[in-house]
Parts: structure tokens; sequence; C-alpha cells
């Protein structure tokens, strides 16, 4: 069985493995990269919910698809949805995400996805059954800080989110993509043509396949403040969770009556989380304020992990104006607060 690393959704949307990759260093335009027009493609629209980024994609000249927008994974693609597009499938074994469940994992190669102004072609994605992440989706409401809570019966804040695939590593790493989560819109750029004019924090990212991650520290009442290395994850709902590993090795989980239990939910079921607050999170020279904090408890799956610390999710992210920029190892942080 494949050992992977779960990203989150909810909490969980999608696991990958867990072998660290090279970092990528884009400098032209990659020839399975064409515009529309120019070198750029500008104010493709996504919707927010829950956090989440949706985009309209077709895959191999199909009808528009809902995928998931993921710095955190691997582009994927839903089984069924795999079938029903006649793609080649070569099975590859079986994943564990989150839970303790397994699914079965199949790739194909030489497909294509197309976004208004832009398409990608001779793309690998893996090829996974993705009702579990729909059904995670549709069973809790996160507001705009990562707070969640399950939905009530025929609450109608609840909706049920088809998710037909993911658009993942291999997405980001050939553009300059910059996210606008108040104006909902995605821009992407040819890496070589671009140049950043703004006044945004700049934070060097530590490259991997499929994964990303940054230095931070957290700052915690009454004593110093403890560094950590964590994964940057536009595919979570949540604000930030630490590993287990990261938790118990600095003695940072709260007091019981200041925690709440809730179930991480994802590939290959469920794992408890609890929740609570820490002082603040410190990015570069950005700082998060008492940041909703989920701290792992499993002794097993993505989040008893000692490679990383913890995960930063869009219950953060979604308040700045990203501008993820792989080929030159950076991420961009445009705070969208009015002064």
């Amino acid at each position: 069985m494949i050992k992977i690393v779960g990203v989150l959704l909810l909490f969980c949307i999608l696991m990958v493995p867990s072998v660290d990759g090279q970092q990528v260093v884009t400098s032209a335009m990659a020839p399975d990269i064409r515009f529309t027009s120019g070198n750029s493609a500008l104010k493709i629209p996504f919707d927010l919910y829950n956090n989440h980024i949706y985009l309209q994609v077709s895959v191999n000249g199909s009808k528009p698809l809902s995928f998931l927008f993921d710095t955190g994974a691997q582009h994927f693609i839903d089984s069924k949805q795999a079938k029903a597009l006649g793609l080649k499938l070569k099975f590859q074994g079986q994943v564990a995400g989150i839970g303790e469940g397994t699914v079965d994992l199949y790739s194909s190669k030489k497909v294509s996805f197309s976004l208004p102004g832009v398409s990608l072609s001779d793309q690998e994605v893996g090829v996974i059954p993705l009702d579990g992440v729909s059904a995670c989706v549709s069973e809790v409401v996160v507001d705009e800080r990562g707070q969640m809570r399950k939905c009530e019966p025929n609450e109608q804040r609840c909706q049920t989110r088809v998710v037909d695939g993911i658009l993942g590593h291999d997405f980001f790493k050939r553009f300059v993509v910059e996210i606008d989560y108040e104006a909902r819109v995605i821009n992407l750029y040819s890496p070589g043509n671009y140049k950043y004019q703004g006044t945004g924090e700049s934070l060097p990212l530590e490259i991997t396949k499929p994964h990303i991650f940054v230095q931070g520290r957290l700052s915690l009442a009454g004593r110093a403040p403890v560094n950590g290395r964590f994964l940057v994850d536009t595919g979570g709902a949540h604000s930030l969770i630490l590993t287990r590993p990261f938790v118990e090795a600095n003695g940072l989980l709260p007091p019981a009556p200041e925690l709440t239990k809730f179930p991480a939910c994802g590939i290959g079921g469920h794992s408890e989380i609890l929740i609570g607050t820490l002082g603040a999170l410190q990015l570069g020279n950005i700082k998060i304020s008492e940041p909703v904090t989920g701290f792992a408890r499993a002794e097993s799956g993505a989040f008893a992990a000692a490679s990383y610390d913890g995960n930063i999710g869009a219950g953060i992210l979604r308040h700045f104006k990203l501008i993820f920029d792989y080929s030159r190892s950076r991420m961009i942080m445009e705070s969208l607060r009015k002064e």
C-alpha cells in the first residue's frame, strides 16, 4: 500500500505521496501551455464556498467540470468522470488518507485542461473516487476564519457540491498564479514575462512535489516563540492545523476546557481533531492574531507526520491576494484589509 500525507479539505481534501520532490524552476513559456492571447489569462472566475476555490475546467474538450484549486495536491480526476471521459487508466495501488480506509489509485496520461484564455496539455493525473470529498464538503459549514460546524438537517446554507477533480501542483508550477479572493478571479502569467510591482510580503517557498512550505513562527503567551515548517494549502478550508509530533514536542496543546472536538473528513474516512486558538502566527512581517487552530491527535495518517509542522489553509489565505511564483520560489501576500 502506498503511504501518503493528507491534504486538507474541511480538514482533508486529498492525499498525496509523502516523498519529497525536487524544486521546480520554470523560466520560459512551457511547450504544454497555450494562451488565447499574449502571455497571460486574466480574470478567470471562480466560486468560493466553504473557503474552497471551485473552477470550471474542460478536460480533453469536455463540457466544463467542477475542479478544486489546490496547492496541497497533485492533479486528480474522479473515477466516474475519468471513465465517462474515456481516459486510459493504469492501476498504481492503494492509498490511505486521513482515516483508516483505503482507495484504489489509478493514473492517466496525455490529459489536457482548458480554462478561459488558457489550456494546459500533456498532463498526468491521478484517478480516485472523489464522492467522499463531495460528501465532506456538503456536511460542514465553514466561516471565513476557518471555524467550522456540522450542518443542521435541511439547513439552507449547506450545499451539495460536486467535486469532479483537482488542479494541483503541476498547474501551479507552469504559471505565476494570482488568486484574488476579493474579486473572485484568478490571473495566470507566463513566468518568464512576469514582474511583480506591488508592495506585498514576499515569502520564500520550499517547493517539493506536490507540496510547498513556508517558515512561520507561533507566538504564545508567557513563553518564547516556536518556529515551524508549514505546508501552504489553498485546498484546505481550515485556518491552521498542527501535526501531532509538533504539538507534543513543543507542548502546544491548550487546556481541555479551551478545546472542542471536530471530525476531520476526507479520503479514508474521519479523524478527530481538537479545535482551539493560539496567540498568533507570524509569516515574515505578517501577523495573524488568534488563528482558529486544529491540534491533531491521531497516531497515524496525515497529521502524524514528523516531516512538517502544520498546514495553513484558506481560513487564513483568503484574507490576502496571493501570488504563487514557483519559478522564483516565492509566495507574495497582499493584505485585503482596508487601513
